[in-house]
C-alpha cells in the first residue's frame, strides 16, 4: 500500500467538474485532495466557487478548503457555457451542500502556497487554465514542485465551441499556451478521449435509481447535461472526471508523447490545440485510447457507493 497522492483540483464547476470532484472525494485510498481552486469558465466565478462548495458539502468533505481564483481570462472577454450547464452551472439541481465557506486566500496564491509546501503535489486542471498560468507567472520557481499536471482540454480532431477549439482552451488560450510552454510535461485529456466514454441515458437512470448517497444528485446533474446538449447524442460526456481517473487508474489509458502548441491568434483557428506526434521534442503526453467500459464502470460504481 502507498500513501494517497496529494492532489489540488483547479476547476470551473460545471456538471462534469462536479462529477470529477465527487470521484476525487470518493477515492480517499488513492487521493488526498488538499484544496480546490475555482476559476471562471462554464459559469462566472461567483457560481463556480459556490458550486465547488456545494459539491464539497454533498460529498461530506468540509475539511477541504475551496478558494476563488481568477474572475476572467488573461486577455479575452469571458465566455461561458450556461447553455450546457444551466444558469447556475449545475443544471439547476439542488444540493444539500453549503453555499458559502470559501477560504479567504485568492486561488492563485493558494496554488503557489500549496506547491511551495508540498513537493510532488499533483494538479488536475479541468477548467480554463487562468489560475494555473498566473501562478506559474507569479512564481515560476514552484513549477519544479509539481508532481504531475493533468489537463482536461483541447481537441486534436474536433472542437466543441468552434470546429477548431475545445471550451477550456478556447476560454483562455493565452493561459493554456503559458501552461503548456512551462516545461511541466502535462498529460492532456482531449475531447478525442472523453468522447469515447459517454454516460448513456440508461446508465444515468440506473444511477438515479440507487437512491443513496451522492447518486441521485449526480444522476440529476448528468440528466440535465444530457438534455441540454441534446438527447440524440450518445450520452453525457464526463470530460473532467476522466482527468481525475488518469491519476487513479493509469492502466486504463494509452498515452503518446506529443509536441503541443495552442493557437492564440484571432480568427477561426483561435484556441486550436495543435499536436505534433512526430516531434523529437515532446512537451506533453496525450491520451489517444482508453478502456472506456472499465473507466465508466469504475466511475459509476464509485458514484453509486459514495457516501453510504
Amino acid at each position: 500500500m502507498t500513501d494517497p497522492r496529494p492532489l489540488l483540483i483547479d476547476c470551473d464547476p460545471g456538471i462534469d467538474d462536479a462529477i470529477a470532484l465527487l470521484l476525487a472525494f470518493s477515492m480517499t485510498e488513492a487521493l488526498h485532495v488538499t484544496a480546490v481552486t475555482a476559476v471562471a469558465g462554464n459559469v462566472p466565478l461567483a457560481n463556480t466557487s459556490r458550486n465547488a462548495c456545494r459539491v464539497r458539502g454533498l460529498a461530506g468533505r468540509p475539511e477541504v478548503p475551496v478558494f476563488a481564483g481568477c474572475p476572467r481570462p488573461l486577455v479575452a472577454q469571458p465566455y461561458f457555457a450556461t447553455e450546457v450547464h444551466g444558469a447556475d452551472g449545475l443544471g439547476g439541481v439542488p444540493l444539500p451542500g453549503e453555499p458559502g465557506g470559501l477560504a479567504a486566500q485568492h486561488g492563485v496564491d493558494a496554488i503557489v502556497e500549496q506547491l511551495a509546501a508540498r513537493p510532488g503535489l499533483a494538479i488536475a486542471a479541468v477548467g480554463p487554465l487562468t489560475n494555473v498560468a498566473v501562478a506559474l507567472v507569479k512564481r515560476p520557481d514552484v513549477a519544479e514542485r509539481v508532481g504531475k499536471l493533468v489537463i482536461m482540454g483541447g481537441g486534436l480532431a474536433i472542437g466543441n465551441v468552434t470546429p477548431a477549439a475545445e471550451f477550456n482552451i478556447f476560454a483562455d488560450p493565452e493561459a493554456a499556451r503559458t501552461v503548456i510552454e512551462a516545461g511541466l510535461r502535462p498529460v492532456l485529456v482531449p475531447l478525442d478521449a472523453t468522447h469515447q466514454a459517454p454516460v448513456t441515458a440508461a446508465a444515468i437512470e440506473e444511477l438515479a435509481a440507487c437512491g443513496d448517497g451522492v447518486a441521485p444528485q449526480a444522476a440529476a446533474m448528468l440528466r440535465a447535461y444530457h438534455g441540454n446538449v441534446g438527447t440524440e447524442r450518445p450520452g453525457a460526456y464526463v470530460h473532467d472526471a476522466m482527468a481525475v481517473a488518469v491519476l487513479i487508474w493509469p492502466e486504463l489509458f494509452d498515452l503518446r508523447p506529443v509536441r503541443l502548441s495552442v493557437v492564440t491568434d484571432a480568427g477561426p483557428e483561435r484556441g486550436r490545440t495543435v499536436a505534433d506526434f512526430a516531434s523529437r521534442e515532446p512537451n506533453a503526453d496525450v491520451i489517444v485510447e482508453l478502456d472506456a467500459d472499465a473507466f465508466l464502470n469504475r466511475l459509476l460504481e464509485r458514484l453509486r457507493s459514495f457516501p453510504r
